[in-house]
């Protein structure tokens, strides 16, 4: 237990102190190779210079209250889809051809290689946070050992991302409209058809239409008046003509027998006065224009004129009595002439009548079943333009979505919607970017020194032999009485 105890002693300062210079080389041989190792990378390493531009995401100059623009997609997702058609091989084959990059490469790599390696330098570095949608910016930066060329190749980067943009959205705007145009078309279409349905249908059922119903009431109204005065008229022509016939009848009787009674009225005058009688019936009922007044007046006028003809003069009244029977025999015969006509005219006028009230019965049962089948007609009527309004509503609404976005494409081309601008153009970078000297030198020396150090203290731990007295006491627990000096050989 007691060995133990003394087996467990502590190193002094210059115990360390003694194993360093004991074990210099180890440490010293380390630590050149960490420092020559150092100095060949440094020559070795080629200064890598990085220059960066600073983009600005502008928004729409013209409010989209007035113009809605048709590029929707977001700036990040957007940036995303550029980058991949910016970092594309063939775009990145011409910027290298354009500035003859990676010479000393091309003898050493494949073109797929040399493309993946300006990749690597190629760095887009998103200004805000693109989780909630808040890119408001982005750098663009590339790496190059000559300080130029890193200057120039972000310049022309920086162009592509912009014209990229800008072609992008125009080519999205100019999607939409044509898109828009061609659905356009095909809906015109539908649109006429339906309007070409609803003419077809309107000539088909002229007279039957929902719209024409207040027409065809007021024509069906008027019918039936007209038919009713009709009727009148006709019952009023098939009095006279009874009354005409019976006169006629009582005039032939009278003609026949030969004889006139001195007493006997002038039948002219009665008829005359027969007229007049019915002239004041009618008068009570009708107004002046009515057709059976106007006839009445006619007729009296006609039978004045026959009676003032034959009416007798003064000198007349002294004339023999056989004057005075030839005269009224005269009358008799004018008389029968003018009945006779006059039944005539009548039976015209009934005939024209029943004719007229044969079409007007007609007309009224066409007006009739008109209206009975409008309700049908209607529903018909409905369903094409329930069709038809659905389908121009739709026309309208994607008519008005067209506009639109002709506006928006109009915006893109003028250049007035949301556009990548260069706000920091590509500096000219004065230091390196890589490789890091000092850092590089730091680390090579602390890697030499530590590893001198630790493969000392390896070798300490397995070294056994006793380098002091208090070795042999720490191992045996015996004092050491006596000791040699080490002995140096001249």
């Amino acid at each position: 237990m007691e060995h133990q105890e003394h087996g467990h002693s502590q190193l002094q300062l210059e115990d360390y102190i003694e194993i360093i210079i004991r074990r210099k080389w180890f440490v010293i041989i380390p630590f050149s190779i960490s420092i020559i190792g150092v100095i060949v990378a440094l020559l070795i390493m080629h200064p890598m210079y990085k220059s960066s531009t600073l983009i600005l995401v502008e928004p729409q100059k013209v409010p989209e209250s007035y113009v809605k623009a048709t590029v929707t997609e977001e700036v990040q997702e957007r940036l995303n889809t550029i980058s991949q058609q910016v970092m594309s091989r063939t775009r990145l084959e011409s910027v290298i051809k354009e500035f003859d990059l990676y010479h000393g490469e091309k003898d050493k790599m494949g073109s797929e290689e040399i493309v993946e390696l300006m990749r690597k330098n190629i760095d887009v570095d998103v200004k805000g946070d693109p989780k909630k949608k808040e890119l408001s910016a982005f750098t663009i930066s590339f790496s190059d050992n000559n300080p130029a060329t890193a200057m120039n190749v972000t310049n022309r980067i920086a162009s592509l991302f912009i014209e990229e943009n800008l072609k992008a959205r125009e080519q999205q705007a100019e999607g939409t409209t044509e898109f828009l145009g061609n659905q356009l078309e095909g809906l015109k279409t539908v649109l006429e058809t339906h309007e070409n349905e609803i003419k077809t249908f309107k000539q088909k059922y002229m007279g039957e239409l929902p719209s024409q119903l207040e027409t065809n009431l007021r024509t069906l109204d008027r019918f039936q008046l007209d038919n009713q005065t009709t009727n009148d008229s006709l019952r009023g022509a098939e009095e006279r003509k009874i009354i005409l016939e019976k006169q006629l009848a009582d005039l032939k009787s009278s003609i026949s027998n030969g004889t006139i009674m001195e007493n006997t009225a002038d039948p002219v005058r009665s008829r005359l006065n027969e007229l007049q009688k019915e002239l004041s019936q009618l008068s009570a009922s009708y107004t002046e224009r009515h057709p059976d007044i106007i006839r009445l007046r006619n007729e009296i006028a006609e039978t004045e004129k026959v009676l003032k003809e034959n009416k007798p003069s003064e000198k007349g009244s002294e004339a023999s009595a056989g004057t005075a029977v030839k005269t009224r025999t005269t009358n008799e015969n004018s008389l029968y002439v003018s009945l006779v006509n006059q039944l005539m005219n009548v039976n015209a006028d009934i005939k024209g009548l029943r004719d007229k009230q044969k079409a007007i019965t007609k007309n009224i049962s066409i007006l009739q079943n008109r209206v009975e089948r409008m309700p049908t007609t209607e529903q018909k009527m409905a369903v094409l333009m329930r069709d038809y309004e659905n389908t121009r509503t739709n026309y309208q609404s994607l008519l008005n979505k067209k506009l639109d976005a002709q506006l928006a494409e109009s915006l893109e081309k003028r250049q007035k919607g949301e556009q990548f601008r260069i706000l920091d153009p590509a500096n000219l970078p004065v230091k390196p970017f890589t490789p890091n000297r000092p850092k590089i030198a730091l680390v090579g020396l602390a890697l030499g020194l530590g590893g001198g150090l630790g493969f000392v203290f390896l070798l300490e731990s397995i070294d056994v032999s006793f380098r002091k007295p208090e070795d042999v006491y720490n191992a045996v627990g015996l004092p050491v009485l006596a000791s040699v000096p080490r002995i140096g050989i001249k």
